[in-house]
């Protein structure tokens, strides 16, 4: 049963808020028979189940928050679907955590590989003119083709590239209809014949926390494994983190790199 509306409809308050089921009814499309059953609890066979885009249309006709999406999707097995418009903002408790993570090089990323957020030590690692660009160009796609600095940084830089081809290529499965998933393939492929070369390939590869090492101008090698974790608020969101063996001769470097006077 779906969770109560606190809305009131249009043309005054009523004894028990939220919508009768014949509104219900009329705003989803659903019929009132199978509808008036869903709310009983019976027991609905499988012919007289509902499409799949049905329990979206349950949830707007009440305008469900996202809470209360999940709590009517969740009987049925299935996920809520993410809203069409998928807001940027970094919550600002991801974003204090960032810094919490310091001195070890931290950013978020969207599904569409655009960094969002990082802390110092990221900044630091890359360097501030790696991030000080515009926003279409703050992707981790962007620089790992196109700048020369990016490929000296990395000693390992034809195998992240393989592997981040291979990335993108598994998220145009879900991203392929998004304009900006689409506008930056195509830019990649157009001004990177590296990029260019590797989408003939057809690699499909999914996301694994690993090793990364950095050949960096000032503070020398350094090696760190990185993680993936999911924000769970926004589930497009997450985090990448990277992080150095404690006592180790990299943990030295970074923590020396972050207090590198400007």
């Amino acid at each position: 049963m779906p969770p109560p509306s606190r809305r009131t409809p249009a043309g005054g308050r009523r004894r028990t808020p939220g919508l009768r089921r014949e509104e219900v009814s009329l705003l989803s499309g659903v019929s009132l028979t199978w509808y008036t059953w869903l709310d009983q609890g019976r027991d609905i066979n499988v012919s007289l189940s509902p499409p799949p885009q049905i329990l979206p249309a349950l949830a707007r006709a009440p305008q469900l928050d996202e809470v209360e999406r999940a709590y009517l999707f969740r009987p049925a097995g299935v996920s809520a679907p993410e809203p069409a418009e998928r807001s940027l903002q970094v919550p600002d408790a991801v974003r204090a955590f960032l810094d919490t993570l310091m001195p070890n090089p931290a950013f978020v990323i969207d599904r569409r590989f655009n960094v969002l957020a990082w802390n110092r030590a990221q900044e630091a690692v890359l360097g501030r003119a790696l991030l000080d660009r515009p926003r279409r160009e703050l992707n981790s796609a962007w620089p790992l083709f196109r700048e020369p600095g990016v490929r000296a940084l990395m000693p390992e830089w034809e195998a992240e590239t393989e592997w981040m081809a291979g990335l993108l290529r598994q998220q145009a499965a879900y991203e392929v209809d998004k304009p900006g998933f689409a506008e930056l393939i195509d830019k990649l492929v157009a001004t990177s014949p590296h990029f260019a070369r590797l989408g003939e390939a057809h690699e499909v590869v999914e996301f694994r926390s690993s090793l990364r090492r950095y050949h960096h101008p000032l503070a020398g090698d350094i090696e760190v494994s990185f993680v993936r974790l999911a924000v769970r608020e926004a589930p497009w969101l997450s985090l990448v983190w990277h992080f150095p063996v404690p006592g180790s001769e990299s943990e030295r470097r970074l923590r020396g790199l972050v207090t590198l006077p400007e």
